[in-house]
């Protein structure tokens, strides 16, 4: 339950009472379980495009077996759809800021992180656990470890989108992915051909589910070592605050 005193936010949980402030706005994390859910069925979809083991009656003629056909084409349009997020979520992080005005993004001015040699020395510390308390950084909402990867874990996406399109290609030669395809044919020359197109597609999706089970380990650890009430936050919205 929520209750506010003295401009405060606190939130009762039982006999506990926690001081919370509003961090995660009910787009950011619509946008977060969408993406998830959407990652998971591409994850899934992708293994059986490399290995479709279902719809093998001899019996059944070639041209009413459509299984792969449906999951191939939920896969690209789910794709599509991961893409459009995704170019959603960077021009958020470039040009939005936290009141919702255009200019240089709060969350593009908190990369300063990244070179905050004692913010570096703070995290390191605590995930080694030679420090107890969680580290706080006044200027931004994410520790430098944390900013850099997800710098990387966009890089990822982009990385198996562009992969993905230049697959699609091939099945779609006058729609969206032919046209990207053409602007994209010197990479993949680059990388040596749609064969290799298709290893460094498999290659981005593994860098996301590496991801994924390190950021799922280390939001549950910090929620329960720290009590930040992160993994809550994407639910509710709400964060504990932590004292710098």
């Amino acid at each position: 339950m929520l209750l506010k005193r003295e401009g405060h936010v606190l939130l009762k949980r039982g006999e506990e009472v926690v001081a919370v402030r509003y961090v995660f706005g009910r787009f950011t994390r619509a946008a977060h379980w969408i993406r998830f859910a959407i990652l998971i069925w591409l994850v899934v979809s992708g293994f059986y495009i490399a290995y479709p083991f279902l719809g093998r009656d001899f019996l059944t003629p070639t041209a009413f077996k459509f299984v792969q056909t449906y999951i191939r084409a939920s896969h690209v349009l789910l794709g599509w759809v991961l893409i459009a997020l995704t170019l959603v979520r960077i021009y958020e992080f470039l040009f939005v800021r936290s009141d919702g005005r255009l200019g240089l993004g709060d969350e593009l001015r908190m990369g300063r992180v990244l070179f905050d040699r004692q913010a570096w020395r703070e995290q390191i510390a605590y995930y080694v656990l030679l420090r107890k308390e969680h580290p706080v950084h006044v200027y931004s909402n994410y520790g430098p470890l944390q900013y850099l990867t997800y710098i990387a874990l966009y890089l990822l996406i982009l990385g198996i989108s562009v992969t993905g399109i230049l697959l699609a290609a091939p099945y779609q030669p006058e729609g969206l992915a032919g046209t990207l395809a053409g602007v994209l044919k010197p990479l993949e020359i680059w990388m040596g051909g749609l064969a290799q197109v298709r290893i460094w597609h498999h290659w981005f999706m593994w860098g996301i589910i590496l991801f994924s089970v390190l950021h799922v380990y280390m939001v549950v650890w910090n929620s329960i070592r720290a009590r930040t009430l992160l993994l809550e936050a994407m639910v509710s919205g709400y964060k504990a605050v932590e004292k710098p």
